[in-house]
């Protein structure tokens, strides 16, 4: 009986091993295509792979560069013998053409269609770039990240990325910024933050003072590289452009870019933020006047029991006045401990000094429907700054872009009774802003 089992599960074994690929072969590859809707598309490119017996596709959306655009998922068929995988528009079925190796079909679900055309391509030229896992100690934590090196190192400028706030960790070997701007022959350090992935530390206790330790010790590491750079600079993103100036302060960068950094303060920017999201969120009267007495509290609380109190009350009435969601976790303090811990007093800063006396070049983008950090304001402060030498501050203001700078997928009507689909995607300001900036400083070719 014990042999007559074993052999049944043998059998069962390779019965399933055996079991026929759905696919075909002419699969496996690498594809370029668009999504299609009415007048409009968007570039798309997909690579086949099969690993451990399953299929996954790995899409490339570079409209959604450098925020996201990279994401890998399960392919399966139904029963129609449909191709079926996920995208960032829903799931995908379509239809492959094994002789001219093209794939069709659609979005599943929409109405008007969205379409997907692939053909089959020549995969991408062998990499002309390096990627080098790091580990920099910055006193008794060690940083962990990768750094992006082209072959080709004409100008010998590199630039150290500096996430914004949050505790999540940053992929830095695939990281967006650095694919970019490594085309262009830049090096690019993405680290990950104290206490993020297989970085040590703690995140949800650092301070500004902290994080801008470790950004110098960043810098010290990529001035001390063989490769000898010559320009080096930082690219902060939303609260990472506090961190870039803070760090400033002992540390002398070659040129600032800001994507969506604050140039307020904290109190500032917090208040500001609170005002403009009311009013997106349509937070009017008395709720209006509660969350910015909360606001105000988050700052000024004393850490006692009455401290607590006072929040707490207000934090009552949140959910109903429609008003929790433009807090932050890190807004709400868990017990009266936690008031001293809350991330605005961890990293209250004010960056005027530093910016007035900021001499090298400046570069800072902000979204015109952003509401976190709100560009009329910034962009005043900024131009103060450097009223002495308006040359080395160039400001950028993308359209209809949001604090991630996303842009809505929507109909835009033109002249002349013109229309077409307007694709969601990242703002294209942001890296033609970026790359022009680069060029006119001399910092790439």
């Amino acid at each position: 009986m014990k042999v007559l089992t074993t052999l049944l599960l043998l059998l069962s074994t390779m019965a399933f091993s055996q079991e026929k690929n759905p696919f075909s072969k002419q699969l496996y590859g690498y594809w370029e295509g668009a999504i299609i809707k009415s007048n409009s598309y968007q570039q798309i490119a997909v690579t086949f792979s099969q690993r451990d017996g399953k299929t996954y596709s790995l899409q490339y959306m570079e409209e959604w560069y450098p925020a996201f655009g990279e994401f890998e998922t399960p392919v399966t068929t139904d029963s129609l013998g449909r191709i079926i995988f996920s995208t960032g528009y829903g799931k995908a079925g379509l239809s492959l053409d094994e002789n001219n190796l093209e794939m069709t079909g659609e979005m599943l679900g929409f109405n008007p269609s969205i379409y997907l055309h692939l053909k089959k391509t020549t995969p991408p030229p062998a990499q002309n770039y390096t990627v080098e896992k790091v580990a920099i100690q910055s006193g008794k934590v060690q940083l962990n990240g990768h750094f992006h090196i082209p072959r080709y190192l004409s100008k010998k400028t590199a630039i150290i990325l500096v996430g914004g706030r949050g505790c999540w960790a940053d992929d830095t070997e695939y990281n967006l910024y650095g694919k970019l701007l490594r085309r262009y022959g830049v090096s690019v350090l993405a680290y990950q933050k104290r206490g993020t992935g297989n970085s040590t530390g703690d995140c949800n206790t650092a301070t500004i003072q902290d994080l801008a330790n470790d950004l110098a010790a960043v810098h010290s590491y990529v001035a001390a590289h063989p490769n000898g750079y010559e320009k080096i600079g930082v690219l902060g993103i939303s609260a990472g452009g506090w961190t870039m100036v803070k760090a400033q302060e002992k540390v002398d960068f070659d040129f600032m870019i800001s994507n969506v950094g604050p140039s307020t303060s904290v109190k500032e920017q917090q208040m500001q933020s609170m005002a403009y999201g009311a009013a997106e969120y349509g937070v009017k009267g008395q709720a209006l006047a509660n969350v910015t007495r909360y606001t105000e509290l988050i700052f000024s609380a004393p850490a006692n029991q009455k401290g607590l109190n006072s929040m707490n009350q207000l934090l009552e009435k949140s959910e109903s006045e429609n008003w929790k969601d433009l807090l932050e976790d890190t807004d709400i303090p868990g017990d009266v401990n936690g008031i001293s811990e809350l991330w605005v007093r961890r990293h209250n800063f004010d960056p005027k000094d530093e910016l007035q006396n900021f001499s090298k070049p400046f570069l800072a983008i902000y979204g015109d429907r952003d509401w976190i950090v709100p560009h009329e304001e910034n962009t005043a402060k900024l131009k103060a700054y450097f009223a002495n030498r308006p040359q080395l501050l160039t400001t950028v203001l993308a359209y209809n872009a949001e604090h991630g700078m996303e842009m809505e997928s929507k109909w835009v009507k033109m002249e002349h009774n013109q229309t077409y689909w307007h694709f969601y995607r990242i703002s294209p300001q942001v890296n033609l802003a970026i790359i022009e900036f680069l060029r006119q400083h001399q910092l790439i070719e």
